[in-house]
């Protein structure tokens, strides 16, 4: 609830991008298992063919259980620490750069509002950022994150995908040092392409949905009593509850897209 001008200038914004930076970090090292499974189901193609596939796994525990099977149990966090390093840039560039083009692009559109209308504003206008602000925001805070942190998913996505005894890399080290000498420093944003195709629209619709869904809930009554309120100033925010629930529905419906 605090106005753009007192966001830019809040101390706390570092602080703010080293919690979310450990925070995307452990949620990362949770779901790792679940995440080399995903990639190793998108190159599924690559590692066996369709009259072999039955060998590989049919269910999701099949698939845990075949990792382990062939790697141990710690094969199921293969390629985690390149994640674990992604994240913090990654969620510092994300977030700083989306808040300073929200900033920027709404004063902008505020701004070209009252050169328009002079001081006569419509008693539905509204200073919050549109839905057009919020999506431009989000996609060049997605575009720009991946952009900057490529190289740390490349490699992430190649230790991931290694079979067990037919290993190329030894390590995180090794294997920026090997792409470096056999493909040069192109080699370091292979597929950068497709993967950007991948996030412009997802943050745009992330940040979208969930700055949408965060005016609604503190706006509607029905979410009163989950609601987070400043003891002292009589702010209201959103509590764990409605964070959860906003995050898991942008996050959703963002990646189904």
């Amino acid at each position: 609830s605090l106005n753009y001008e007192e966001k830019k200038e809040s101390p706390s914004a570092l602080k703010h991008l080293f919690c979310g930076g450990v925070a995307g970090s452990v949620a990362k090292t949770v779901t790792a298992p679940l995440s080399r499974l995903t990639i190793l189901y998108q190159v599924h193609s690559l590692v066996t063919t369709k009259e072999n596939r039955p060998r590989f796994a049919m269910t999701y525990n099949g698939g845990i259980k075949k990792i382990i099977e062939r790697g141990g149990i710690l094969s199921l966090w293969k390629g985690n620490l390149p994640s674990v390093l992604h994240r913090f840039p990654f969620s510092a560039i994300n977030f700083y750069v989306y808040e300073n083009m929200l900033i920027f692009l709404n004063e902008r559109r505020i701004s070209n509002r009252n050169t328009v209308g002079g001081d006569n504003r419509n008693i539905n206008d509204d200073d919050d950022p549109s839905t057009i602000v919020r999506m431009i925001s989000g996609a060049v805070a997605g575009c720009t994150g991946c952009v900057a942190c490529y190289p740390l998913d490349l490699v992430r996505t190649r230790l991931t995908t290694e079979l067990p005894g037919k290993e190329h890399y030894k390590g995180t080290i090794d294997a920026f040092r090997k792409i470096i000498q056999s493909e040069g420093l192109g080699g370091l944003y292979a597929g950068l392409g497709p993967t950007l195709f991948v996030a412009v629209p997802n943050f745009a619709i992330s940040y979208t949905v969930y700055g949408t869904l965060k005016e609604y809930v503190l706006d509607d009554d029905l979410f009163y009593n989950l609601r987070k309120v400043d003891v002292e100033s009589g702010e209201e925010s959103l509590g764990f509850q409605l964070s959860l629930l906003c995050g898991a529905a942008s996050g959703t419906l963002s990646t189904l897209v």
